[in-house]
């Protein structure tokens, strides 16, 4: 599932819709006037008026002009914060792209017909003009689906789906929702899955190409599997129509609870507001009313836009499941929740790289697995065939031979399919293996993901006595919980050859995977782990064709990259991935610096106790106190707050023990 459906009635909305007005437009673009486009809007609020719905503070604008062909000249404020698009004259933009003006068409956004007080519902939608989940499961597809045993990548999105394609096939014109249906767009030239090949190449260097290609994949495998268990699915909607349905409920639908009940629906009208954050307004499905509502958090200003919020979301979910990216993806506190994705792998020429390789999977099932899922599932059915062929005394070679044949077929196909991939992943390895690459997305922030991404690349920084300590358990013959010590191996990942290895006694801490690493190991684990972050990154960022600075300059170029045009939104994206990558690298940089100071004071204090140097060496060094406090004064101003906490309390807490080591070693020595 690509969204969190967990979200209770009226908390911050994280649901999906198409968006693909980024800002409120009142200058310089023509409204809907006097043509069929306002016929057929105009239709559909009269049906839903007609079925109880109520929203007479709200109007429907369709964006009727190419703002495409605009030069358009903003503050200094993100787009997604401007409350207008001002033409410049004489701007113009020559562009033969035959998709912009269907771009354009698809165009909208609500707006408020009178100033509309906060804590107000000003949309309120009945149960029966909503399309829910139980709807599509009771059609003949629906029943056949559950009846089955397929496993869909998005069940809750295909019965919704399942449901729009055989209304509008099986009804027609007859159809309840058809005024709900015709508004609809007719295409979805935003969203990344019917991208061109020209529009996908603005995305080249971006992990998100492979997700891409992983939802066309997935859409595709759903298609054919409903079609190997509703024979007649084919007339009903091709895979075109599939695909479109798909996008149109991935984009749209709300999770809600109904009458206790956890499901998900189509809600026309609502799904027409655009996206924007912080949140202005609420939804919820109000039980006493039976019908969706949603209420303003905040006074809407007279022919304001009225907005919802999607969430806090990277661009790359965004542009995804929406077919948009945020020019200026922040939050009121100004944390910027867009990710990059990093691969790490263990260096083939590594001098522990088998027992290195070991602990880097446990917990995981990566011991070579070609088949993938549904390659595996087809072996499963041969094995199976063959098992009951040979209970009946049959010949077993003919009865699993086409379940044989899948298998490899699939084998073949996920090879071709997942060429992208690879390649991206072989870049960044040293030759043309591809071992089991671990892959983190991370943000501007120190969350989880951002420590599990220092764990692992202390795992790859570790040399021999460092790992045993890692990856030894203190015993061997009694496992996690009194298990065996054999079982607890096991269910760690961990193969029965290791069992014999030899466990140092005196191992100082045990973890359980290479994400598990959350402190320091020493100073120079860490020193080593920063510099393959440097590394890893410098590989990441050589991907992409063009720099970071290039981005921003080529962003500010409104005619070669026209507002919401999928082009912008492609360098938007990859732009924000190039900032996280950058944040690391100052990151990784600015330790390795305080890690310099750090590793001259110890020097300087060790040959204080050997005899070599007097108290007097330590004042002619910069001191670590005096570095941190330069970098603390740069907080905000350069430094994001995540480094400077890194430098002094990670790396401080790092060097103190350092010299409590060295002092209880001097100690020791002494006595």
């Amino acid at each position: 599932m690509e969204f969190d459906k967990s979200m209770e009635p009226g908390q911050a909305p994280t649901h999906s819709r198409l968006r693909k007005v980024d800002n409120i437009i009142t200058k310089g673009v023509t409204l809907t006037g006097t043509n069929t486009k306002e016929d057929k809007f105009e239709r559909f609020e009269q049906w839903l008026r007609e079925n109880g719905a109520q929203f007479e503070m709200l109007e429907l604008r369709a964006y009727e002009d190419d703002v495409s062909k605009h030069s358009v000249q903003f503050d200094n404020e993100s787009c997604e914060e401007k409350k207008e698009i001002v033409k410049e004259d004489g701007a113009n933009n020559n562009s033969s792209d035959d998709n912009k003006a269907t771009e354009a068409s698809e165009m909208r956004g609500v707006h408020a017909n009178f100033s509309i007080p906060p804590n107000t519902v000003c949309v309120s939608v009945p149960r029966s003009c909503l399309i829910t989940v139980e709807m599509g499961q009771g059609t003949e597809i629906g029943q056949a689906i559950l009846n089955s045993d397929i496993d869909l990548d998005a069940p809750k999105h295909i019965f919704l789906m399942v449901y729009i394609l055989w209304d509008r096939k099986v009804n027609g014109e007859k159809s309840f929702f058809k005024p709900y249906y015709d508004i609809l767009p007719k295409t979805l030239q935003n969203m990344p899955i019917f991208w061109s090949l020209e529009e996908l190449r603005y995305l080249q260097g971006s992990y998100l190409l492979a997700q891409i290609t992983d939802r066309n994949e997935a859409i595709t495998e759903d298609y054919h599997s409903i079609c190997q268990i509703y024979p007649n699915f084919p007339n009903i909607a091709s895979l075109d129509e599939f695909k479109w349905a798909r996008m149109c409920v991935c984009s749209r639908n709300f999770g809600l609870q109904i009458d206790g009940h956890r499901t998900s629906a189509l809600v026309p009208h609502a799904d027409m507001l655009n996206h924007y954050r912080p949140r202005e307004t609420k939804w919820t499905f109000d039980d006493e009313r039976q019908s969706f509502t949603i209420t303003t958090l905040q006074t809407i200003p007279s022919g304001a836009q009225v907005y919802d919020s999607y969430g806090q979301k990277c661009n790359h979910r965004f542009l995804l499941n929406y077919g948009f990216a945020v020019e200026d993806n922040r939050e009121v506190d100004g944390f910027c929740p867009n990710e990059v994705s990093i691969e790490l792998e263990v260096a083939q020429d590594d001098a522990i790289y088998d027992a290195k390789y070991e602990f880097w999977c446990r917990g995981e099932s990566c011991a070579g697995n070609v088949l993938g899922n549904g390659g595996v599932s087809a072996l499963a059915a041969a094995v199976a065939a063959a098992g009951a062929a040979r209970a009946n005394n049959m010949d077993t070679s003919a009865v699993v031979q086409s379940a044989m044949n899948a298998a490899a077929a699939f084998v073949e196909s996920s090879q071709a399919i997942n060429s992208i991939r690879k390649t991206r992943s072989r870049s960044l390895s040293s030759d043309n293996s591809v071992p089991l690459i671990k892959r983190i997305r991370v943000c501007v922030s120190n969350n989880e993901n951002t420590r599990a991404l220092f764990s692992m690349i202390r795992v790859l920084a570790c040399n021999e006595a460092e790992l045993n300590n890692m990856s030894a358990s203190s015993t061997t013959s009694v496992g996690e919980a009194h298990c065996p010590g054999y079982m607890s191996r096991a269910l760690l990942g961990l193969s029965a050859s290791s069992m014999n290895h030899s466990l140092s006694p005196h191992a100082i801490a045990y973890h359980r995977t290479c994400r598990d690493v959350r402190h320091p190991v020493n100073i120079r684990n860490e020193r080593a782990a920063l510099k393959i972050l440097l590394t890893t990154i410098g590989r990441t960022l050589e991907l992409y064709p063009t720099s970071l600075v290039e981005d921003v300059q080529e962003l500010k170029n409104f005619v070669e990259y026209p507002m919401f045009s999928n082009k912008r939104h492609a360098k938007i994206q990859v732009r924000g991935e190039k900032e996280v990558l950058h944040h690391f690298i100052l990151w990784a940089r600015s330790a390795l610096d305080v890690i310099s100071v750090i590793e001259k004071e110890l020097e300087i204090e060790r040959g204080i106790m050997e005899g070599k140097y007097s108290e007097e060496k330590l004042k002619n060094v910069p001191r670590f106190e005096y570095v941190v406090h330069a970098i603390e004064d740069e907080e905000g101003r350069g430094i994001h707050h995540t480094i400077v906490r890194y430098c002094v309390d990670v790396l401080g807490s790092l060097r103190r023990e350092e010299l409590k080591n060295m002092r209880r070693s001097n100690t020791a020595t002494s006595l």
